[in-house]
């Protein structure tokens, strides 16, 4: 897979993060409190569904299962590097109706209270910060996988054509 291939996959990494950034904080706006497994479902659903086509795309193109992890991979990373940018702007901008929220008392306002830290957007920030390398590590690889069963249906698709003497 060239450079090129690979930006076109980064670019649209980065408008489907934009994309469902945006949605999450507009989610969040209109209704704080709702954290439901539905709401997840239409954040992660789409994305990963989109790692997946990514890497179908990929083999498609090329014929090689590992343009398809690559392609899975890279659209993964830079989907979620600017989705979890806009998680960080979507707290700072929420921060004071998140202090109340009894899902971070338990958790970050309690871990703030311990920490030492005077400012508590300085401590949150810190927070979302330090797991940056296992934010990104973690949805990179489930793009990879992805990438390869997208890329795994999008070859046999290109033998289905062959047996039946199909060209494009």
């Amino acid at each position: 897979m060239t450079v090129r291939e690979m930006r076109a996959f980064a670019l649209a990494g980065c408008a489907l993060g934009f994309a469902l950034g945006a949605w999450n904080t507009l989610a969040f706006w209109m209704n704080p409190l709702d954290d439901s497994v539905a709401d997840m479902l239409i954040v992660y659903g789409p994305m990963f569904f989109c790692w997946g086509v990514a890497g179908f795309i990929a083999a498609r193109r090329t014929g090689r299962l590992m343009d398809a992890v690559t392609a899975g991979a890279v659209f993964a990373f830079s989907t979620f590097a600017i989705f979890w940018i806009a998680n960080i702007v979507r707290v700072n901008l929420f921060l004071d109706v998140l202090w109340d929220w009894p899902g971070w008392q338990q958790t970050v306002v309690a871990r703030y209270r311990e920490s030492g830290f005077e400012s508590f957007r300085a401590f949150t920030n810190y927070e979302y910060l330090k797991d940056a390398p296992f934010k990104l590590t973690v949805p990179t690889a489930i793009g990879a996988v992805l990438g390869s069963v997208g890329g795994l249906a999008g070859r046999l698709g290109q033998r289905s054509k062959l047996r039946s003497g199909v060209t494009s």
